[in-house]
């Protein structure tokens, strides 16, 4: 499972900042370096930040 993680924290980045009207969560996650945990995963080779989303309807 920890092969996931960084994909699915990924994806959740993703999904907020492609949401409209959202500066007011994004300026909240910069400025308190919200990003960095990404960048930690990366380097303690935590899994790969590439994915699917995929439908379940």
């Amino acid at each position: 499972m920890v092969y996931y993680l960084l994909a699915i924290d990924q994806a959740s980045i993703d999904l907020v900042y492609a949401q409209p009207n959202n500066q007011d969560l994004v300026e909240r996650i910069e400025s308190r370096h919200g990003l960095h945990q990404l960048t930690a995963m990366r380097n303690l080779k935590m899994g790969n930040p590439q994915y699917e989303l995929i439908s379940i309807d």
